[in-house]
């Protein structure tokens, strides 16, 4: 009669190791869950954190590169500027030229030689090739404003004798 409490006993005790075998490894397996969810959730924290990184610098090199590219559109517009006025400089150097021509004078050559330099000044900012004017070009010229102020010094006389001639 006792045979069947001891039996029973061993079945209550052989099932209570078991179930505590299935609850630690019941408990077992939550842990090891929950390791394997903290070091997933720990690499994807320090990817984030890389990535995060990442993105502010590649933020900053981006920003880099805009304020490069306004600064480089800037210098662009100013040399486009400056090339429009050294045109524009040559094109007032050639009309020069021609009055010149036309009506040569000492002070219009002055003029016309420090145009010329303050032009090649800013062809030379621009490592653009300079004016050249040959030298014959100063002197035809100043020996042409010569002779004209000598002819019009030449007629002054003859007009103001003629005038006023006390013989």
């Amino acid at each position: 009669m006792v045979l069947p409490f001891i039996i029973g006993g061993i079945g209550l005790a052989v099932g209570a190791v078991a179930g505590a075998f299935t609850t630690h490894a019941a408990g077992e397996k939550d842990r090891q869950a929950a390791k394997y969810h903290r070091k997933v959730a720990n690499e994807l924290s320090e990817k984030y954190a890389a990535l995060e990184q990442k993105y502010y610098e590649l933020a900053d090199k981006s920003q880099k590169q805009i304020q490069d590219l306004i600064r480089q559109k800037a210098l662009d517009e100013v040399e486009k500027d400056c090339l429009r006025l050294a045109l524009r400089l040559q094109q007032n150097l050639i009309l020069l030229m021609a009055d010149i021509d036309r009506e040569p004078s000492i002070p219009a050559l002055q003029s016309f030689r420090e145009a010329v330099d303050v032009t090649n000044e800013v062809l030379c900012e621009l490592n653009e090739e300079l004016i050249f004017i040959p030298s014959y070009y100063y002197a035809r010229n100043k020996v042409r404003a010569i002779q004209q102020q000598q002819l019009v010094n030449s007629q002054n006389r003859q007009f103001f004798s003629s005038r006023f001639d006390i013989s």
